[in-house]
């Protein structure tokens, strides 16, 4: 029960000691446990850990205890972060679980219906849009339901694929709860909100660095990316720097490995393993790097005959160094922009 707090035996659990939120809220162990919980959030090296079975009580009672003081800051972005974290927390228990019976039964506790047979995994389309249409899944091409095994309603998941919509599930039910007002609360409480607004300002530029970037979204994409993928999808080949540049944007937009190799199939001297070797190697995962590899800046395109502003119709290309930039210029990038910094 301690790795996911949120099962409904959990409540029981609790309700049945007479634990009711103005009881636990008066338990300094409880409150300073909840309190560090999201601050712990903050790091960007986060250590995921299972406290020994005599904190089960704290542990268990301090999850509805730190969304509430995540709450209580009134900060998007705060919210956002731990949401993430605690979603991220439930994904790596998820993943040393060797039993599909007790990842069912978490998925269960969201109310979702899942079917297994000789073939897999299914689960029906409607859980399954609700966290690929919107989120972090939804630049994701090997998401998209069109490319999906589909029967009679029932979308065919890899286990491990499970678990990464169940992630998603987590960190959106956090951020809802968290999302609701707060009415008055009692003087220690408000002091350990403060302190955790002022923690959060204190990790604030690098969480916003590395947590609210912006995606950039197919119809976003800048001219000569926009025809590296097409020309790919014609099975047309690309030189070492197109297919450079081609990854690596898509890369940075969060494109998943996977969906990146699978893009190169249709070229005629596609070689699925040595693909996807110079693709984990560009995306940082192999060679002792933490992260892709930056695309080559304009001019550098231009000098290999890759640039293709001449056919830019916003003129976005004249205003930027780098590809990557492209989409912050675009209407709707902005709009983006100003909603994660709002």
């Amino acid at each position: 029960m301690v790795k996911y707090p949120f099962l409904p035996q959990v409540k029981e659990h609790i309700k049945q000691r007479d634990l009711d939120i103005k009881t636990i809220i008066e338990l300094p162990s409880i409150r300073q446990r909840a309190k560090q919980r999201v601050i712990d959030s903050f790091s960007l090296e986060k250590n995921y850990t299972v406290k020994p079975s005599r904190y089960v009580e704290e542990e268990l009672a301090s999850y509805p205890v730190a969304i509430m003081l995540a709450a209580a800051t009134e900060e998007p972005q705060l919210i956002e972060r731990f949401a993430l974290s605690e979603a991220k927390q439930v994904n790596i228990f998820l993943e040393q679980e060797k039993n599909l019976d007790v990842i069912v039964e978490v998925a269960k506790a969201f109310s979702w219906e899942i079917k297994t047979d000789n073939i897999g995994i299914w689960i029906h389309f409607t859980k399954y849009l609700k966290n690929t249409s919107s989120g972090r899944l939804v630049h994701d091409s090997k998401w998209k339901l069109i490319n999906r095994a589909v029967d009679k309603g029932w979308v065919l998941v890899k286990i491990d694929e499970l678990k990464r919509l169940l992630e998603e599930e987590v960190k959106e039910r956090i951020e809802e709860n968290a999302k609701r007002k707060i009415g008055n609360l009692p003087e220690e409480i408000k002091i350990d909100v403060e302190e955790i607004k002022n923690e959060f300002q204190k990790n604030k530029p690098d969480l916003v660095e590395q947590e609210l970037k912006v995606y950039a979204e197919e119809g976003e994409y800048p001219p000569c990316i926009a025809k590296l993928l097409k020309r790919t999808s014609e099975g047309q080949h690309l030189s070492h720097t197109e297919r450079f540049t081609l990854v690596t944007y898509l890369l940075h937009q969060n494109i998943s490995v996977d969906s990146i190799v699978g893009m190169f199939s249709s070229i005629s001297d596609f070689k699925q393993e040595k693909t996807r070797y110079q693709v984990e190697n560009l995306a940082g995962k192999t060679g002792g790097r933490t992260e892709p590899y930056t695309t080559y800046n304009c001019s550098t395109l231009q000098s290999h005959g890759v640039c293709s502003k001449a056919t830019d119709p916003d003129n976005i290309c004249r205003r930027i160094g780098n590809p990557l930039r492209y989409h912050l210029f675009t209407e709707s990038g902005r709009k983006k922009a100003a909603e994660k910094s709002s």
